[in-house]
């Protein structure tokens, strides 16, 4: 979609897309039965050959300019770690997580990751779990591995890692 957008008099809109402008939405004119809808495509594109409507490039979609290889992704991942690897204060390694170049930005999943962790508490309640999981949390806040995050952090725009719980039954971990 391009962004453009009508509400149309007779009940459905139109949205513009690269192809043209597709109507849809419920059909004012007449009442065939409840449950009827429209769905109208305009194939009208100046700018296009009949011919590209079937190449992906019409859609935004383009073939990365150089693909790589597996060997030169793996010697890249670890020309980055050695350039990137220090120890901080309390001795721990520390190293920058590799980014991949021209690589468009992650969305804002907060949402996401909100009911993922109502779902995972729910779940370790259920199984009686919720307390001994939250002991290693408060263990790995003790030994500084995670930190809360300050409020003043909270609401800038970020891209979530959602937990995802694992418990190991008939372990002593």
């Amino acid at each position: 979609m391009t962004g453009g957008f009508k509400l149309l008099a007779s009940g459905p809109a139109a949205i513009e897309t690269k192809l043209g402008w597709t109507v849809f939405g419920e059909n004012g004119m007449r009442e065939i039965s409840d449950n009827s809808t429209l769905l109208v495509t305009s194939m009208l594109n100046t700018e296009a050959l009949i011919s590209d409507l079937w190449s992906l490039d019409v859609l935004g979609i383009l073939d990365p300019p150089e693909k790589k290889s597996k060997l030169e992704l793996q010697e890249e991942a670890r020309d980055h770690f050695l350039s990137t690897i220090k120890v901080n204060e309390e001795g721990r390694f520390q190293v920058n997580l590799p980014r991949l170049d021209n690589h468009l930005p992650l969305k804002d999943n907060h949402d996401l990751a909100v009911k993922r962790l109502d779902s995972t508490v729910k779940r370790l309640k259920a199984k009686k779990l919720y307390d001994a999981y939250g002991e290693i949390f408060n263990e790995w806040k003790r030994e500084s591995i995670i930190e809360v995050v300050p409020k003043s952090e909270i609401d800038l725009p970020c891209h979530y890692l959602p937990h995802r719980h694992v418990v190991k039954e008939n372990s002593t971990t």
